[in-house]
């Protein structure tokens, strides 16, 4: 990824359906997405869970470069931005290859983040919809990033064909997503009042390179194999501000598959409960309170955390972290 662009795109990265804004960035989920993210940053600022998110977007201060160009434009994320929408979509039905497009709602002053762009190579271009800004290609790069400001409280960040269709989009009103017989339709299976979300086309996004996958440990590495095979895949954590519910949801119509799942859940519940009784004693209790639930199209998983526990465990990773 492109240092210039990185100042923009860090916003984003270091970041349940509710009604869809007619120009929002919730409108414009491509109705061909292959996953999709929502974080709700607004929702956030005051809770336990935005400390860990503000806590990693701290990180940009060792990037001179993305220092400098929030600096120059002005853009202060944990305060400007109320919400950040992921999207990626494949290029063609059976490609691998897949545009992406992050949509933030916010505050944004267009002129200083323009001229903060232009100052760094962007090249300016005009489209049906809007203006926006391509920024310049590096080596071993395959696509060019693009950045539109539509008005001074939307961004747009992606690749051109997203983003030009985002446009679009929005000129029209919206698109579909959430009404479409696609990803959208599973939708509904989420917490309306989420604070953040992703929703997955497993099947689909398998295809795509480059694509997220479950890593880490055993027990990572043994959900990931038993998720493969499901057809949907959502996550979402709620935080009520004394706790914060996690709640994932694996949709399948094999049996055999929904069995694995289960059992595979199951399991890492268990391990994780063995792995932290010595040195988190405290989280024993949390984990045991985590259900799995099987339907015959379904099976689920939910639990919360309190929240001086969860600061707690963001305290132990933050140091850590420092401590390498």
């Amino acid at each position: 990824m492109k240092r210039q662009f990185l100042a923009v795109v860090i916003l984003a990265l270091a970041l349940a359906p509710a009604a869809f804004a007619n120009s929002g960035a919730m409108s414009l989920i491509p109705n061909d997405s292959v996953s999709v993210g929502v974080v709700r940053l607004a929702d956030m600022r005051s809770s336990p869970l935005s400390a860990a998110l503000f806590t990693q977007t701290a990180h940009i201060s060792n990037d001179d470069d993305a220092m400098a160009f929030l600096r120059d434009s002005g853009l202060q994320p944990a305060k400007d931005i109320d919400v950040v929408v992921f999207a990626t979509s494949p290029r063609t039905n059976l490609g691998s290859d897949a545009d992406f497009l992050i949509a933030a709602d916010g505050r944004f002053n267009v002129d200083r983040l323009s001229s903060a762009l232009v100052s760094r190579g962007a090249v300016k271009k005009a489209s049906a919809h809007g203006t926006y800004f391509v920024m310049p290609q590096k080596n071993g790069e395959s696509h060019k990033g693009v950045v539109a400001f539509p008005d001074a409280h939307l961004a747009l960040i992606g690749s051109e064909a997203a983003v030009l269709e985002a446009l679009a989009s929005r000129a029209t009103g919206g698109t579909t997503f959430a009404t479409t017989a696609g990803l959208g339709r599973d939708m509904a299976r989420i917490d309306a009042h989420a604070t953040a979300f992703v929703l997955v086309d497993v099947p689909r996004a398998q295809r795509i390179t480059g694509a997220p996958k479950l890593g880490g440990g055993s027990q990572s590495q043994a959900i990931g194999a038993a998720l493969k095979n499901v057809s949907t895949v959502a996550i979402w954590a709620t935080d009520s501000g004394d706790s914060l519910k996690l709640s994932a949801i694996g949709l399948s119509s094999d049996s055999e598959t929904l069995g694995l799942v289960e059992d595979t859940l199951r399991g890492a519940l268990s391990a994780m409960r063995l792995a932290v009784q010595e040195q988190s004693p405290d989280l024993v209790s949390v984990l045991r309170k985590f259900t799995v639930t099987r339907t015959d199209s379904s099976v689920s998983i939910s639990g919360s955390v309190p929240a001086e526990t969860f600061k707690t465990w963001v305290a132990k990773s933050q140091a850590h972290s420092s401590s390498r």
